[in-house]
């Protein structure tokens, strides 16, 4: 009797498994291969140094033998101020198409590293100038020849990221500088020093012709290719669905700005007649402005930004 029973469980198991078997779908699928990641090449101790080396030829490698080591040092390029050589982000981002926000030569370099341009890139300035005052970077210390050639030729060889990428040249949307007006023209009496303050409106007389001038940066754009350039005068600083709209012209003006971190100034130019608002009343101003790089408006003041703005881009008839 034992026998039997043990020989119909075998013939049960035999069964499932026949059974699952003719269930058991087999699927094959061609699956692409995964982007390389550079991090997998490395190996870390269990104090988190590493031990196994990477590529020094990519950016990777250029930070962990060259940035992080001479240059991210306590009190240096450590997160106290930038560049800041912690991490291969930061270091990349605080780079690459970076504005130079300090520079010894005024207007010279543009970015701290312009791919694909050693002499336009002041990353390679500050790390082989000879200016005594200036000084070379990294200060107390120097880098090994192999050290500059090994930037040199990520720099050229287009400031590839960590996963090989090309980066893209930033495209800025214009943005205020400042804004001046007048009584009749520029020879005439300035109107924005009317303010009691920085914070209250400006005070145009009544009956009178006033030209008013925006300042704005945006990359390197052709006056004829701003496709929109308005102001708008509204009695509220957050509505201007209603406002009065008009056109602006944009040219040039003595006043002249400096360029700014890639940026070059633009001028929009207006004429009117304070006639045509009440008096006594605050108006509030909002510029609209693209340009030829983007398929959007920026609106001048923009919602959401400091009150002070607000206030700044207003006037009052007296």
């Amino acid at each position: 009797m034992k026998k039997l029973s043990f020989l119909i469980l075998l013939l049960s198991l035999a069964f499932l498994a026949v059974q699952s078997s003719c269930n058991e779908q087999v699927i094959n699928a061609d699956l692409p291969d995964l982007p390389e990641n550079p991090y997998d090449s490395i190996s870390y101790n269990n104090d988190g140094s590493i031990i196994v080396q990477v590529d020094t030829h990519g950016f990777l490698g250029l930070h962990n033998y060259v940035l992080k080591t001479k240059c991210g040092q306590p009190a240096c390029h450590d997160g106290a101020f930038e560049p800041d050589f912690r991490t291969p982000l930061s270091s990349y981002s605080t780079t690459v198409y970076h504005p130079v926000l300090k520079e010894y030569n005024q207007g010279q370099f543009e970015y701290r590293v312009l791919p694909y341009d050693t002499a336009g890139s002041w990353l390679h300035e500050r790390i082989t100038t000879d200016d005594p005052v200036l000084g070379r970077m990294p200060l107390y210390d120097t880098l090994a020849q192999w050290q500059i050639e090994l930037i040199n030729k990520w720099i050229l060889n287009g400031a590839k990221d960590i996963f090989g990428n090309d980066p893209a040249a930033p495209n800025a949307e214009p943005a205020p500088f400042g804004m001046v007006a007048y009584l009749n023209d520029i020879n005439g009496m300035r109107l924005d020093t009317t303010r009691r303050q920085i914070t209250d409106p400006m005070l145009f007389p009544d009956n009178s012709v006033v030209d008013i001038w925006y300042g704005l940066y945006d990359d390197l754009t052709l006056p004829s290719d701003f496709r929109v350039a308005d102001v708008k005068f509204s009695l509220e600083p957050f509505n201007f669905d209603q406002a009065i709209s008009k056109n602006l012209i944009i040219e040039k003006t003595p006043h002249m700005a400096p360029s700014y971190i890639g940026l070059a100034p633009y001028y929009l130019h207006i004429k009117i007649n304070s006639s045509e608002f009440q008096k006594n009343k605050t108006y509030y101003m909002r510029l609209y402005v693209q340009d030829a790089d983007h398929n959007f408006v920026t609106e001048i003041p923009e919602n959401g930004v400091a009150l002070y703005l607000y206030l700044y881009f207003s006037f009052k008839i007296i």
